[in-house]
């Protein structure tokens, strides 16, 4: 499900110029070697606005296009990179601005398109692995700083991430629903995990949060805020700040 806060502040924000593995392997693999076809098209705002966005496409499950947003800060050295990963029904464009917000901070980020018809997780799981590959290639990704926040849906796809794959350090979670699924393979992460939940959620029940969390190992860190599920600013701006700050990035 999207935000429509965020909906709302991408238009603002557009006015303003903005190891190879088996399939029977586990449900979840995929050949990491298959041909990623990368594509960065030209940048769709000026320079000398601290980041700049970029259309992006690669191959994810099965070889089917995915398409993108990269956001890259201006300037030069290698940095910290994320994925951010929308709800049910969305696109690329619900999580530009939190993305937005952690590559002023100094990230390279990512949003994707997943599915938004898929009878299971698998395609949403390697599209977001996928694209953790792609922020791998750049030369200006530090690949040992690599990260995931997910909303809804993208919130029980960034769990599932990170209990498959070592590579992301940090994972935020926002309104993730604990399923069954979820729950099981978090329970292997070894990054460090955020959950946020929203008090007056009329999606996804305190209960359902809780139990993602429970599920998680080791200490992390849970957040609540006097919401629906279309989350306020406060949330995503709490998000933002703890990525950043696992990320070596500053909180400010």
């Amino acid at each position: 499900m999207r935000s429509r806060f965020w909906c709302s502040a991408l238009a603002a924000l557009a006015l303003a110029g903005c190891g190879s593995s088996s399939e029977s392997a586990e449900p979840y693999s995929y050949a990491s070697d298959a041909p990623l076809r990368a594509r960065v098209g030209e940048p769709l705002n000026r320079a000398g606005q601290g980041v700049r966005i970029y259309d992006f496409s690669f191959r994810g499950a099965n070889g089917v296009p995915v398409e993108a947003f990269l956001l890259r800060p201006e300037g030069r050295g290698r940095r910290p990179a994320a994925v951010f990963l929308h709800g049910s029904g969305g696109t690329r464009a619900d999580m530009l601005v939190p993305a937005a917000l952690l590559a002023k901070r100094g990230a390279v980020t990512m949003t994707i398109s997943m599915p938004s018809e898929s009878p299971t997780y698998r395609p949403l799981v390697v599209d977001a692995r996928r694209a953790l590959d792609a922020l791998a290639t750049l030369p200006y990704v530090d690949r040992g700083r690599l990260g995931v926040v997910g909303y809804s849906l993208g919130a029980q796809t960034a769990a599932i991430v990170a209990g498959v794959d070592r590579r992301p350090k940090a994972v935020a979670m926002l309104a993730g629903r604990g399923t069954e699924r979820a729950r099981q393979l978090i329970a292997r992460s070894k990054a460090k995990l955020f959950f946020v939940g929203a008090s007056n959620d009329e999606r996804v029940p305190e209960r359902d949060v809780v139990a993602l969390a429970r599920a998680a190992p080791g200490k992390h860190e849970v957040r609540w805020f006097p919401s629906t599920h279309q989350l306020t600013v406060p949330a995503f701006d709490a998000a933002v700040a703890w990525e950043a700050g696992q990320l070596g990035l500053s909180r400010r």
